[in-house]
């Protein structure tokens, strides 16, 4: 039900946003709105409940040096390939994009689903012998169904890019496909670093 009322809050803000700029056809906007209403979503989930860093599997204590190393190589090489399509081709627009899909989704659907999620699953199912993989799989499948709840982004789209059927069913297989990979990733490391830099 959370995840309900989050994506509702996103698409409010999303919609809001693209509506009181008067529903251009300018993509970039449109591109640059998406990523303004996961941020101010981010931000007010991030306030309201306040999770430490060991709660997003993002604390550093356990962490040794040749990983911190490793994840901040990974890091500067998402970052790298968010920004290589705006170097080459010096469109705007691909800056949005890149920023945007590259490094703002991932780390707030990351933070949320393999962070804070994960956590309050593993905590609960703490008994279990396979509690990481129960963990897994329940946050791989919530995050493959939360992936539905952009459809409000292809209803407004100004291209009105294709079936809305196909899009939807392609959304949840890629979320689920991509949730396998970061959720083994999670479950591995036991933070939520690589799977920020293998969703981005």
């Amino acid at each position: 039900m959370a995840l309900v009322l989050i994506q509702i809050a996103r698409a409010l803000v999303m919609n809001s946003l693209w509506f009181a700029f008067g529903y251009t056809n300018n993509l970039t906007l449109f591109h640059l709105f998406n990523g303004l209403s996961l941020i101010i979503v981010g931000t007010i989930l991030l306030l309201c409940f306040k999770p430490s860093l060991k709660d997003l599997g993002l604390d550093w204590d356990d962490i040794g040096l040749r990983n911190r190393i490793l994840y901040l190589l990974g890091s500067i090489f998402l970052i790298f390939m968010a920004l290589t399509p705006y170097i080459l081709t010096a469109d705007p627009e691909m800056l949005v994009i890149g920023v945007v899909f590259g490094i703002i989704t991932p780390i707030l659907e990351e933070m949320l689903f393999r962070g804070y999620i994960w956590g309050k699953f593993d905590k609960k199912s703490e008994k279990s012998e396979n509690n990481g993989v129960i963990t897994g799989i329940t946050v791989t499948l919530l995050f493959g169904i939360c992936h539905l709840g952009y459809v409000d982004v292809f209803l407004i789209h100004p291209l009105k890019v294709g079936n809305l059927t196909i899009l939807l069913l392609s959304k949840l297989a890629i979320g689920l496909v991509l949730g396998l990979l970061v959720g083994y990733a999670r479950l591995k490391t036991g933070k939520t670093y690589l799977s920020i830099i293998l969703h981005g």
